[in-house]
């Protein structure tokens, strides 16, 4: 099955609230049922993961000893995301986590809205235009709570009469748990990034692929609650 997808640097950002409508929404003149839609994507190859934020390394010259501290938590804190992000850069040279949200995309929207998945855009009806512009694991304290952020948007093409007919941000913010993760309940509720830089690389693909999931399922979501409610 193919796919156009292209990756791009991630920058983290900790910006997440709820998803809303983008600028267009002409699914009342869509028809999916037994048409022909692909999927063309630009998908990072795997999260970044982010330790906060770089200022907390500043040195205030009228403050040194405090400066010390916070540059000394900052450089904990920092050491902790570079260890998990060497884990994922491990891991992802052996899963395409891009094509595999970009797939499940396509084949979990076809079962819901019983459309034929093409695999060649140019012979498609329509195109789900999948756009993920940062999807990073974050942690502001390395003893804290660990978050997982999404954000992108979906837009669904007429390639014929060359027409977008919907397009829907997608933005979130979730507290990375075990079991988002895909950790056994052992692990606890919550992944600190000291825990998380402590996984090792079988538990980080194995995260992986549950994130890639996730983000697949919150796309497909968006899709159908705005379809149905087009047809209703």
């Amino acid at each position: 099955m193919y796919f156009r997808v292209s990756y791009f640097l991630l920058i983290g950002l900790v910006v997440l609230v709820s998803s809303g409508c983008g600028a267009s929404n002409r699914l009342h003149e869509v028809e999916l049922n037994g048409k022909r839609v692909a999927v063309v994507a630009a998908i990072p190859p795997h999260p970044r993961v982010q330790g906060g934020h770089p200022g907390e390394g500043a040195v205030d010259p009228y403050d040194p000893i405090g400066s010390a501290i916070r540059v000394g938590t900052a450089a904990a804190k920092y050491q902790e995301a570079r260890e998990a992000q060497a884990r994922l850069d491990s891991v992802v040279s052996r899963i395409d986590i891009a094509d595999q949200i970009a797939r499940k995309v396509l084949l979990d929207s076809a079962d819901l809205l019983r459309f034929i998945p093409e695999s060649y855009p140019e012979d498609a009806d329509y195109i789900i235009d999948l756009r993920i512009f940062d999807y990073s694991l974050v942690a502001d304290s390395f003893e804290g709570a660990t978050y997982f952020v999404l954000e992108g948007e979906v837009l669904l093409l007429d390639p014929v009469r060359a027409v977008e007919l919907w397009r829907r941000k997608i933005r979130e913010r979730e507290v990375l748990s075990g079991s988002l993760f895909g950790l056994p309940a052992a692990a606890g509720n919550v992944i600190t990034a000291r825990a998380l830089s402590r996984l090792s690389e079988e538990d980080m693909q194995r995260g992986l692929d549950n994130l890639a999931d996730y983000v697949a399922g919150k796309v497909v979501e968006r899709l159908r609650d705005d379809y149905y409610e087009a047809h209703d």
